[in-house]
């Protein structure tokens, strides 16, 4: 499909280096984009998806971020920019969790810190790419919620509520700049093979999975093809959506 591809357009992803994000990276890559692969820490990882990308055509590069930290996330925004020319695409993707615990066993360290990185540094990234969007009239912003945010599960509310905040924030945020060429939205992946999933324990996993309709968890690549399509110019109508590819568990 034509209209679905992503050549001459300029990508951040911020959580780039491992996971979804790295799938994401591979995604934009294969359908034509420049990217830039952020993250915190993981050199190596970032070193080979980059590696990767360059050795298949495309303009890639990596960078360090911190987005607990606004001006990290700044600096990394306006080194896309001048790195990439432009930027058309931004992926707030960034995110951690716990191994879980009952809200009266609740570390609040640990809770500040995942809203520091799963709610502060997706404010971040938007506050600090939407001047640059709004000045060019064009521009995709695409964040990583969950759909824990749409069905929450015990033991895991900092990451539950964090990501219930980021499915709202991205909902404001859109109906502010839907006139301006802007779209913000976010996708919300189900239970997806990674190293993330599998923090709550294996036990977790296995009785999840039992009551999943596809029975199985997601691929990395099956997840990013929605940031693909929310990229795109197929993607234009869509405004504060959350896409939710799931396997299932949650319908609506």
């Amino acid at each position: 499909m034509e209209h679905m591809t992503l050549r001459g357009r300029k990508a951040l992803v911020i959580g780039g280096a491992v996971g979804i994000g790295r799938a994401v990276c591979k995604a934009f890559a294969s359908e034509g984009a420049s990217v830039g692969v952020a993250d915190r820490g993981w050199p190596d990882e970032k070193s080979s998806i980059v590696t990767e990308l360059v050795a298949s055509g495309v303009d890639a590069y990596s960078d360090e971020v911190d987005v607990r930290d606004e001006g990290s996330v700044s600096r990394v925004i306006q080194h896309a920019i001048s790195r990439l020319g432009w930027l058309d695409i931004l992926v707030n993707n960034a995110g951690i969790t716990s191994a879980g615990a009952p809200m009266q066993q609740q570390d609040s360290t640990l809770w500040a810190e995942i809203f520091a990185t799963n709610v502060n540094g997706v404010a971040f990234g938007m506050k600090h790419v939407l001047p640059h969007m709004l000045e060019r009239g064009f521009g995709r912003i695409i964040n990583t919620s969950s759909q824990l945010a749409h069905k929450p599960v015990p033991n895991h509310g900092a990451y539950c509520a964090s990501k219930a905040a980021v499915t709202a924030l991205t909902a404001s945020v859109a109906q502010e700049v839907a006139r301006d060429g802007i779209t913000v939205n976010c996708v919300c992946p189900g239970m997806t093979d990674t190293a993330m999933l599998y923090k709550g324990g294996e036990s977790f996993v296995e009785e999840n999975l039992k009551a999943l309709p596809i029975g199985r968890p997601g691929k990395v690549s099956e997840i990013a093809a929605t940031y693909v399509f929310l990229a795109s110019d197929a993607a234009a109508f869509f405004i504060g959506q959350s896409l939710s590819p799931n396997g299932g568990d949650v319908m609506w």
